[in-house]
Formats: C-alpha cells, sequence, structure tokens
C-alpha cells in the first residue's frame, strides 16, 4: 500500500505500432478522489482502471491519465459525413446568421466528426 498522498509518476511503453503513456499525480486529501482519462477508444476500460486504483490508494485527489498514439502510418482519419452534416442541420436550428464554412467549422470540432481507421 502506498503511504505517501503527494506525488508524480509518468511511464511510457513503446510497442511496434503504438507508444502507451500513463501519468499518475496525487494531492493530500481526506477521501479518495479519483479522475481518470482515457482516449474514446478504450473507454470501457475506465471501470477497471478506476477499480485498480481503489483497491491499491486510499485517499488523495489522483489523476489518471491514459495516452495511446499510434506510430505508423496505417492509421487514416475520415470524415465522418453522417454525423457532420447532422451537426450543421441542428447549428443551422440555432445559429441564424453564420454561413456554411463558419457552420462547417463548428461541426468538425465536436465528438466523431473524425473517425480514425486502423
Amino acid at each position: 500500500m502506498i503511504q505517501s498522498m503527494t506525488g508524480f509518476g509518468k511511464a511510457t511503453m513503446q510497442l511496434s505500432h503504438k507508444k502507451i503513456t500513463v501519468e499518475i499525480k496525487s494531492l493530500n486529501s481526506k477521501g479518495l478522489d479519483l479522475n481518470v482519462r482515457v482516449p474514446t477508444v478504450y473507454r470501457e476500460m475506465e471501470l477497471a482502471i478506476r477499480t485498480q486504483l481503489s483497491t491499491a490508494l486510499e485517499r488523495g485527489k489522483i489523476d489518471f491519465s491514459l495516452y495511446v498514439e499510434a506510430i505508423n502510418d496505417e492509421t487514416t482519419s475520415k470524415l465522418n459525413q453522417s454525423i457532420i452534416n447532422s451537426y450543421i442541420s441542428q447549428l443551422k436550428a440555432i445559429v441564424t446568421d453564420a454561413d456554411e464554412t463558419e457552420l462547417l467549422k463548428m461541426a468538425v470540432r465536436f465528438p466523431d466528426a473524425l473517425k480514425i481507421e486502423r
């Protein structure tokens, strides 16, 4: 069991097709306050990560971050046209004075506007 509540740790693992980085920061706190950040692709692992952290740690404000970076050029990103069109339609309903270019700029910033294919 880790006794100190204030600290920082970072580990990086390089695989053949991706680089994985894990960061954990902790500050003194009476209770256990977990903040877990993982990429959307790995969102289903969040509960397992929280469980592992809460088992290993008793208290403190904990920030856990997982970063995954593709190394090879095997990944491509494409516009998700159906989602972008849906966003533009919704934006037109609430933003009446914007032109198509501005609406497109807004729409591509929303979640899932780009899809990454491996």
